[in-house]
């Protein structure tokens, strides 16, 4: 193929109130929108890194973009296999760049064969995938739903009243993932985790310092909850890593800190055949992240309830992103990711 054209747009998200958590404080996200030209089709990918989460910088994820679409070359065919080379080396050590260019190749791909992305990566790709909400979502409560809570500070009291309101507030059929994003030592974790146990507590989530893994380990000993890691999963090798000191019961997967779709398939070939749990989840970067993520997710076959469904948190966005009904979410049959233009 010949591609015509590469365009680094960047891209500012405004959140609907302040964005909280034990660790941020923020009002909006800013990234960049690669879009690859050929035969009149557009492939999209989404960078978009995030401050004392992600390895690289904004600037150094435009920087990177920059460097691949001057790489390209111009007016002469280029392969698939060509194209990724490329994505890799331009976003080596920066993990948003290489999964933005690989998004954007796929979903040119995929359009220019006319087929949904979860299908053309695999055309055994589920039909739908399942979300959790979040505490302050307006969704009406319904049989196992899957709602994610932030837990904003370590008074164990407040904590527990707060959980306690959220399980009335979807009255009773909720089941809570516990995001903690590293705000707890052991001892302290270790008493949340008794002051839970007749709760219906999904798991929960990075509750220790992501380089912690001892203390993970020693709380699985003192809980029947299950614990979740995401800070602490961004390659092959912590998944690896975290295996050997057996401190987690499920893998938090976010795409847009691992970096290339093989380097994520690889994860979760390696999670599947531990019998682990697993889901993906966003970093809150824009709608046409979020669409690649739940692509990802169908052609994976992921049958966990997916953190992606994030775009109430916005006032607008540059595209539209499909709302859940009672959890799930349908894939829509149009080709590539859904879309064939935005709002910049």
């Amino acid at each position: 193929m010949i591609i015509e054209q590469i365009k680094i747009i960047p891209y500012q998200l405004l959140f609907k109130e302040e964005y909280k958590n034990s660790k941020i404080s923020i009002n909006k996200r800013d990234g960049w929108i690669i879009q690859i030209h050929s035969e009149g089709v557009i492939g999209y990918g989404d960078a978009c890194p995030l401050e004392g989460f992600s390895l690289e910088s904004y600037n150094q994820s435009g920087y990177g973009l920059e460097g691949f679409k001057l790489s390209v070359p111009k007016s002469e065919d280029i392969e698939l296999d060509e194209l990724l080379q490329l994505s890799e080396a331009h976003g080596e050590l920066q993990p948003s760049v290489e999964f933005a260019i690989q998004s954007a190749i796929y979903d040119l791909f995929s359009k220019l064969n006319q087929v949904p992305l979860n299908r053309y990566l695999n055309k055994n790709a589920t039909e739908s995938i399942k979300v959790n909400y979040y505490s302050n979502s307006s969704a009406q409560p319904f049989e196992d739903m899957v709602v994610k809570l932030k837990i904003n500070n370590t008074n164990l009291f407040d904590q527990l009243d707060l959980i306690d309101r959220i399980i009335d507030r979807f009255k009773g059929m909720a089941r809570l993932r516990l995001d903690l994003n590293e705000s707890y030592d052991l001892p302290r974790a270790i008493r949340l985790c008794k002051m839970l146990e007749d709760k219906p507590i999904d798991y929960i989530e990075q509750p220790l310092a992501a380089d912690n893994f001892e203390d993970m380990h020693e709380l699985r000993f003192h809980t029947d909850i299950p614990i979740a890691l995401d800070e602490s999963i961004d390659s092959i090798d912590s998944v690896n890593k975290v295996l050997d000191y057996q401190c987690a019961d499920i893998f938090i997967l976010k795409p847009m800190t691992i970096g290339g779709i093989l380097k994520l398939k690889n994860i979760i070939q390696l999670i599947k055949s531990t019998s682990k749990r697993f889901n993906i989840s966003s970093i809150l970067e824009s709608n046409i992240g979020r669409l690649s993520y739940l692509h990802l997710a169908s052609a994976f076959n992921i049958d966990e309830e997916c953190g992606i469904a994030t775009q109430f948190f916005f006032d607008k966005d540059i595209c539209q992103f499909p709302s859940p009904l009672n959890g799930v979410i349908k894939i829509s049959d149009l080709s590539g990711i859904g879309i064939n233009e935005i709002n910049l």
